[in-house]
């Protein structure tokens, strides 16, 4: 097969595989803006898919118009990249952002200038590159030829999108970690709301920055080597820009605000105050957190509420008779620990009970002491008392045989 044939044969792979993303893109965007709960939380992600559904645009047209070239048209589709790419690193971020947010307090003031700015820079320039080229091509019927300041400004958008990839990596790292800490003041289980997924997503994204640049940065200096074939480079390419795609369609549109509850509960309205406190409300003196705080071991040693899987600060609240906030405020300042910690002491000192004293499996221990995930409970009990649910049973059981002293 000659050079010119795999050229052709690669080119039909390009438009197909720009058809086939954009399709996605497009459905995937549709799914997300449809009417219905928390369609403002997943806003972002489905503008996302839609910027991500305009920048494919361009190819499909070349083919299309190929009978009748319009290069000022083409110039403007190829371009229209240059604003679409850099609006996407703000897109996931802020839909980090409202996945992330605490209905119990208010978030932080979003910076929108700051954040606007490299959009505007970069919707400014695509303008200004398609107006310098209209001057200059004007009543020409042929391809568009850009001028030094021209690819200048354009290697400067790219070079600006390339900072923002990792800065927005790091906003989210740093929204991950507070939401993480966050979930253990207000759920007893946190599996399935710790959103792993944007986590391996970042890592992901960050890879590919990494190699991205190293590539850009090689073939600027002229010392790129070429260590796969055209065709394997684009296929390696391909694939993995649909699997980025799907995790990021198929987790987007399952996923759910991590900190709402999974049942309907009252959520508190806080009284309006000049200055934000720690706990929305004037701290309690001693002897009130003092009486909270016995009211949550009761509630706790005699209803057995850690059996609850799905236990919530919003339920222990209601079942001690206080407001959220104070009993939050009780768990750190008299109890010493946070509403995560603190349930699943209890759960593990049940199960150490039931390893010792009966014979069921660890499984039905697992799920009947409150633990919802056997791995989550191993990997608790061995770093509450220093060694696996198995190794207790068998030490419990080897001191029960021992003859007593006399």
């Amino acid at each position: 097969m000659d050079i010119a044939t795999q050229s052709a044969e690669l080119e039909t792979w390009r438009l197909a595989l720009a058809v086939g993303v954009l399709m996605v893109s497009a459905f995937c965007a549709h799914l997300l803006l449809l009417p219905g709960p928390n369609r403002s939380v997943r806003l972002p992600l489905g503008v996302f898919f839609l910027s991500n559904t305009a920048r494919l645009v361009a190819l499909p047209v070349e083919h299309l118009t190929l009978g009748n070239p319009m290069p000022l048209m083409s110039l403007a589709l190829d371009l229209a990249e240059v604003p679409l790419s850099t609006v996407q690193p703000m897109l996931l971020w802020l839909y980090v952002r409202r996945l992330t947010a605490d209905p119990t307090r208010p978030d932080a003031p979003m910076r929108t200038r700051l954040h606007a700015a490299p959009v505007v820079y970069a919707v400014v320039t695509y303008v200004f590159v398609l107006a310098q080229q209209a001057g200059v091509s004007a009543g020409l019927d042929v391809a568009v030829q850009l001028q030094p300041v021209t690819i200048g400004l354009l290697w400067s958008v790219t070079l600006l999108f390339y900072a923002l990839v990792p800065l927005y990596a790091g906003l989210t790292v740093r929204r991950l970690l507070a939401y993480r800490t966050r979930l253990k003041d207000l759920y007893a289980s946190t599996e399935g709301r710790e959103l792993r997924w944007i986590w391996a997503l970042t890592a992901v994204v960050a890879l590919f920055w990494g190699v991205n640049l190293i590539s850009i940065l090689l073939e600027a200096a002229g010392t790129a080597k070429a260590m796969l074939t055209p065709a394997v480079s684009f296929f390696a390419g391909a694939l993995a820009q649909i699997a980025l795609l799907w995790t990021i369609a198929i987790w987007g549109v399952r996923q759910q605000p991590g900190m709402m509850p999974k049942r309907p509960v009252a959520v508190e309205k806080r009284a309006p105050t000049k200055t934000v406190r720690k706990y929305g409300h004037a701290a309690q003196d001693g002897a009130h957190l003092a009486r909270i705080a016995g009211k949550i071991d009761k509630s706790m040693a005699e209803g057995r509420l850690y059996r609850d899987p799905e236990l919530s600060l919003w339920d222990l609240a209601e079942r001690v008779g206080a407001r959220r906030h104070y009993v939050s405020q009780a768990l750190n300042e008299r109890l010493g620990q946070n509403f995560f910690d603190y349930v699943n002491g209890f759960r593990i000192e049940e199960a150490k009970r039931q390893l010792a004293e009966t014979e069921g499996s660890i499984l039905s221990i697992t799920y009947d002491v409150g633990f919802n995930s056997r791995s989550v409970f191993y990997r608790a009990f061995k770093q509450k008392v220093g060694m696996t649910p198995s190794e207790y049973r068998q030490s419990a059981t080897a001191d029960d045989r021992q003859p007593a002293r006399a």
